[in-house]
């Protein structure tokens, strides 16, 4: 009695206009964005601190260095992935839209720039801690939007929006320092990373938004 208001098996479906109604594509983009973080994630998991036979002690200015520098580029990244698909998928006004790419551009240079730091350390024979570089980041992250948030609402100058800036530099000071300080001076003995839980975050955007998680190695 009801079969005409069934939908057949194969047919499309259609919206409340009647017309045919199809999956929204995934954008090429957002994909290798995706790609792109999941690769950092899965080796910043696999990565395992070289034997202290195979690695020279470095200076620590140069290893200091060295870290800040694979922050950068993974803040770089992670955090400009994450403001081009904001950016490119955000059906607002262009202030608005700006206003979220740069967020999505904190955030995400917060979580690549200790990525960044944890796979040079672990080149360098470092034993620090992922989990200690990232909160750190998050943190540098909280300060550097709190000195901007100040400066700009009592300004509206160039040099108060150049503030901006703090965001994005203070989550690479806080992922090289949270990773030094939870570094042991000289490697133990017989110790192995493998035995260590390794955990960090994974972020996923698709069409139909975000979906945050922690990938690990137990």
């Amino acid at each position: 009695m009801c079969q005409d208001a069934l939908p057949l098996v194969g047919d499309p479906v259609t919206g409340r206009t009647g017309r045919p109604r199809s999956p929204s594509p995934v954008n090429p983009l957002t994909r290798a964005c995706c790609t792109a973080v999941a690769l950092l994630a899965s080796l910043s998991v696999r990565a395992e601190s070289a034997p202290p036979a195979a690695t020279q002690p470095v200076p620590p200015l140069l290893r200091i260095g060295a870290e800040t520098g694979g922050g950068i580029v993974g803040g770089a990244l992670l955090g400009g992935a994450a403001a081009l698909v904001i950016d490119g998928t955000l059906n607002t006004d262009d202030a608005t839209r700006r206003s979220a790419a740069q967020v999505g551009a904190a955030v995400g240079v917060s979580v690549g720039a200790p990525i960044g730091v944890s796979l040079t350390g672990k080149l360098l024979g470092r034993q620090g801690s992922f989990i200690v570089s990232w909160l750190s980041s998050v943190a540098g992250l909280g300060v550097g939007y709190g000195i901007y948030g100040l400066i700009r609402a009592g300004s509206d100058s160039s040099a108060a929006k150049a503030t901006y800036a703090l965001t994005l530099l203070l989550p690479v000071a806080g992922a090289v320092i949270g990773y030094e300080l939870s570094s042991p001076e000289e490697p133990r003995a017989g110790a192995t990373s493998s035995t260590v839980p390794q955990v960090l975050p994974a972020l996923g955007i698709g069409p139909g938004g975000a979906t945050f998680a922690l990938v690990g190695r137990f």
